[in-house]
């Protein structure tokens, strides 16, 4: 893939994290062009000798009406689900854009090859046009009162 698709690829699964709104249009399958850069993803590397954040104890179930969040684990595969999408995706832009490309080069085959004809068509009328007048010049001397 090109830098500039893989950019743009970058930019859609980044707005799909951070923007829920992008992730339910992307999702829906809705999603008609790149959205602008998502905020938040830069700057995220831990300071030098920090160590990784420790997870905390599992939590209590929620209380009754509460919404429980994922865990991590859930939102990754939810994550690698979009990322396998988006790949699917581009991998059948991409096919599109090819069979798009073989579109054209037989259009331009069929365009030069009608050109060829109509260049040839052109000539012949030309000839015929001259022939007509040869004969209709001979018809003439030989219909004429002085031939």
């Amino acid at each position: 893939m090109s830098e500039p698709v893989l950019h743009e690829v970058e930019q859609i699964l980044h707005a799909v994290l951070a923007d829920p709104g992008v992730a339910t249009q992307w999702m829906a399958g809705r999603l008609v062009k790149a959205p602008d850069a998502a905020r938040g993803f830069t700057g995220l590397e831990p300071a030098l000798g920090a160590g990784p954040p420790r997870r905390a104890a599992r939590p209590a179930a929620p209380a009754k009406g509460q919404v429980r969040r994922p865990e991590p684990e859930a939102e990754q595969a939810t994550a690698e689900k979009l990322a396998d999408r988006a790949g699917m995706d581009v991998a059948a832009a991409e096919e599109e854009v090819r069979a798009a490309g073989e579109r054209l080069e037989t259009a331009r085959a069929v365009s030069a090859d009608a050109a060829a004809r109509l260049k040839e068509a052109g000539r012949a009328a030309e000839k015929g046009w001259a022939r007509a007048e040869t004969v209709a010049r001979k018809a003439e001397k030989l219909t004429s009162p002085e031939g």
